[in-house]
């Protein structure tokens, strides 16, 4: 059967059955409103009734008390009583007020306790004749179409999603490949490369005075001058940043140094001046470049900026689209469970397209 016939059945046979509910309440409500006076009337007899001859004084005291509040209490539960609906509510209430003070109040006035007691019995037997009835008369609650709709609206918003995620991906591919040409510019390529040369001749010639000077310090070292010559000893590069009292020092000491320590201050009474200059061009160079090299990449922030922006919106709807997963998921186990109850209540398979 398809699912349109299926659920013009179900509406037409609930609809039927409403009628029919309708009808089984007028009539236990008719049937509720004669045992409600029958029960009202035996808690009457019971609030009349005498007590026995020769009681003990104190029990008779505790079992007047009882009969009260019991007499009170059964009949505000019986008086908010209207419709057979609302016994079904208020059963638990008699109960437990027959529970309380009914057990004390048997004592001196059985008979009247046992015809409430049965009259309440027949109640809860009555209430539930009707819910059986009423079970059989109306079909269950079935939400077939509202688990439909709610799935299909939930399908819309899952897709919707999926093509946003779709685009924003597009998007970065776009934004990454802006930044992968802007990056490997010409101009950026040969800022970048000039930078990597002049850092490495920096290093060189850093790495070749350091060289020179470190043959100088265990001589230096072994003739305790103190001062500048201990600093040496310990550092080459207070050779590097102090290059005039360094070159002061190597004239005086140079008298006293052997072998390679000779040869190296020899180098660098000659060199050191020359290679300082050459570095403090350098370092101007790099500053150059560098300053350029930022000069370019602050085009390219915005980009970057751009590109962040969306790998975080990226992320998000990378999440939104598991929970709607999760939730069509369970949309789907939901709506399945509903099917079956319709198919059960029909006797009969539905078809039916997610």
């Amino acid at each position: 059967m398809r699912l349109e016939e299926a659920i013009r059945e179900y509406e037409l046979r609930r609809e039927e059955g409403l009628k029919k509910a309708e009808k089984l309440r007028k009539k236990y409500n008719k049937w509720l409103g004669k045992k409600k006076k029958e029960l009202l009337r035996a808690v009457g007899k019971l609030e009349k009734a005498t007590p026995p001859k020769n009681v003990d004084e104190r029990l008779l005291q505790i079992v007047e008390a009882d009969r009260r509040n019991y007499v009170s209490a059964m009949r505000h539960a019986v008086e908010g009583i209207q419709t057979i609906d609302d016994l079904g509510k208020r059963l638990p209430d008699l109960a437990k007020v027959h529970v309380d003070y009914g057990k004390h109040v048997m004592i001196l006035f059985e008979k009247e306790v046992y015809a409430v007691n049965s009259l309440l019995k027949e109640l809860s037997e009555g209430y539930t004749e009707f819910r059986e009835e009423l079970e059989k008369s109306v079909p269950p609650e079935i939400s077939v179409v509202e688990k439909l709709e709610e799935l299909r609206k939930a399908q819309r918003e899952f897709q919707a999603k999926r093509d946003a995620l779709s685009r924003l991906a597009h998007e970065l591919e776009e934004e990454r490949k802006k930044l992968e040409s802007l990056l490997s510019s010409e101009e950026f390529a040969r800022v970048e490369k000039e930078a990597r040369e002049v850092s490495s001749k920096i290093r060189s010639i850093e790495l070749e005075l350091r060289s020179k000077v470190s043959k100088l310090q265990k001589p230096l070292k072994r003739m305790r001058l103190g001062g500048i010559a201990d600093e040496v000893a310990r550092d080459s590069g207070v050779a590097i940043e102090r290059p005039e009292e360094f070159l002061s020092l190597l004239v005086n000491v140079y008298p006293r140094l052997e072998g390679k320590a000779r040869k190296s201050a020899e180098w660098l009474l000659e060199n050191l001046e020359g290679k300082l200059s050459e570095l403090s061009e350098l370092r101007r160079e790099q500053e150059r470049l560098e300053a350029r090299r930022e000069e370019l990449l602050r085009s390219v922030k915005p980009v970057q900026d751009e590109l962040v922006a969306i790998e975080r919106e990226l992320s998000l709807l990378a999440d939104d689209v598991k929970k709607l997963e999760r939730k069509l998921l369970r949309i789907e186990a939901e709506l399945k469970e509903e099917l079956k109850k319709l198919e059960d209540y029909l006797g009969e398979s539905v078809e039916v397209s997610f």
